[in-house]
C-alpha cells in the first residue's frame, strides 16, 4: 500500500512566501508617496538653480537682480504671482510682450531658449512667492493712446489702418458694429481668439492690461473720436527699409502706406514712387529711392529708438546702459571698431549683439549719430 505524502509544509511555506510578498508590496506602496515627493522636490530645486543663473544671465538687467523691477516691471511681486499663472509666465517668456522691451525667449519665436530652460526661469521665479512683497499701487488705467501703438504693432495687418478693415477681414472701426458688442466681448475675444474665423489666441502674447488698452480704443472709436499711434515717419520708413532688403514685399507695403499718411508735400510723392516701385518688385530700386528720404542722421536716430534707446534712453542720457551723450567710450573708438561692438555685443551684460539683426551699414548711421552727441 502507497504512503500518502504530507503536502502541508510545502502550502505552509507557499502561504508565507506570498504572506511576504504582499507585505513588502505594501511597504512600498506605502512609501511610494515619500519618495516620489523627495524626487519632485530634488528636480524642482533643480529647475530653480538652473532658472537662477538663466535669469541673472538674461532677466536681471531689466527685471533687477532680485525682481524689483529696472527697465522692466517687477516680477517679485505678491500681487503679479498670486494672479499669474505658471503657464502665463511661461507664455510670456516664451513670445515676448508685444509693444514692449521684453523680447521673445522661446526658440521657436527666435528667441535663444528651449521650453525646458524657461520652465527653469518660471520656476525660479515663482519661488519668490512665499516672500514676496507688496506693491505700491500704481494707476494702470486703460489708455487708448497705448491701445493704439498696440494696434499698431499687432492688429492693423489683419484689421487694417485705424481699424477699417481689409478684403479678407472685417472693420473694427464700425460704429453699428461697435455698439452691438460691448468691452467685455472684446476684451475676451481678444483673449482668447476665434480660431475657426481665423481671429488668433491673443492672452498668451498680450498681457490684461494692454488688452485692455485695445479695449480703451475700440471704446474711444465707438464714441466717434479718433487717436493716433505714436509712430514716427522716420520709423515707418527705416522699417520699409528693413523690410525691402529683406525682399519682404507685403511689410514693405504696409509701411509704405503708413509713411504715406504722415508725408509731408516734399515727401508724399517719393513714398508714392517707392511703393509703386515695391508693388512692381523692383525692389533695389526702391531701395535706393527710400534712401533718399531717410539721411544718415535721421536713419541713425530711427535706428537708435528702436533698438537702443530702450536701454541707453531716448535723449541717450543712459538708463539701464550707460549715457551715450557723451561717452568716453565711444570718442575712444574709431566707427569700425564701433559697428563691430554693437555686431558682437558685450558677454554678460544685457547688451546683445545686433548681428542678424541689423547690418554694418544701418549700425554706421547709428555711429553717425553717435558722433554728433559727441559733438
Amino acid at each position: 500500500m502507497r504512503r500518502k505524502e504530507n503536502h502541508t509544509p510545502f502550502v505552509a511555506v507557499a502561504f508565507g512566501l506570498v504572506l511576504c510578498i504582499l507585505i513588502i508590496f505594501q511597504l512600498y506602496i506605502w512609501r511610494e508617496p515619500a519618495r516620489i515627493e523627495a524626487d519632485e522636490a530634488e528636480d524642482h530645486a533643480a529647475a530653480v538653480a538652473a532658472g537662477d543663473g538663466l535669469y541673472g544671465e538674461n532677466c536681471a538687467a531689466c527685471h533687477g537682480k532680485n525682481g524689483e523691477g529696472s527697465a522692466g516691471p517687477a516680477l517679485n511681486s505678491a500681487e503679479l504671482l498670486k494672479i499669474t499663472s505658471d503657464a502665463a509666465l511661461f507664455s510670456l517668456t516664451r513670445t515676448g510682450v508685444p509693444g514692449t522691451i521684453m523680447p521673445a525667449w522661446g526658440q521657436m519665436f527666435g528667441g535663444p531658449f528651449t521650453d525646458e530652460q524657461i520652465q527653469q526661469m518660471v520656476a525660479y521665479v515663482r519661488a519668490w512667492e512665499p516672500n514676496a512683497p507688496e506693491s505700491i499701487p500704481v494707476d494702470n488705467a486703460p489708455d487708448p493712446s497705448r491701445g493704439a501703438l498696440i494696434y499698431e504693432q499687432t492688429c492693423s495687418v489683419c484689421h487694417g489702418q485705424d481699424g477699417l478693415g481689409t478684403e479678407l477681414t472685417p472693420a473694427l472701426n464700425d460704429l453699428e458694429r461697435l455698439n452691438k458688442l460691448n468691452d467685455g466681448w472684446y476684451r475676451n475675444t481678444i483673449a482668447h481668439g476665434r480660431p475657426a474665423k481665423g481671429m488668433p489666441t491673443w492672452g498668451t502674447v498680450l498681457s490684461p492690461a494692454q488688452i485692455n488698452d485695445v479695449v480703451a480704443l475700440l471704446a474711444t472709436w465707438r464714441a466717434g473720436n479718433s487717436v493716433s499711434a505714436n509712430i514716427s515717419l522716420n520709423r515707418y520708413l527705416s522699417n520699409a527699409l528693413f523690410a525691402i532688403r529683406q525682399f519682404d514685399r507685403p511689410d514693405a507695403e504696409f509701411f509704405l502706406k503708413a509713411a504715406e499718411t504722415q508725408a509731408d508735400d516734399s515727401q508724399v510723392d517719393v513714398v508714392r514712387e517707392v511703393l509703386a516701385l515695391v508693388e512692381e518688385n523692383r525692389l533695389f530700386e526702391a531701395e535706393a529711392a527710400l534712401i533718399t528720404l531717410l539721411p544718415p542722421e535721421e536713419m541713425g536716430r530711427a535706428l537708435y529708438e528702436s533698438n537702443c534707446a530702450p536701454c541707453h534712453g531716448s535723449d541717450a542720457s543712459g538708463g539701464l546702459g550707460p549715457a551715450l551723450r557723451p561717452s568716453s567710450f565711444v570718442q575712444a573708438r574709431n566707427d569700425e571698431e564701433l559697428i563691430a561692438f554693437m555686431l558682437e555685443g558685450r558677454n554678460g551684460t544685457a547688451m546683445d549683439g545686433f548681428d542678424g539683426i541689423l547690418t554694418a551699414e544701418e549700425l554706421a548711421n547709428v555711429v553717425f549719430i553717435m558722433r554728433a552727441w559727441q559733438e
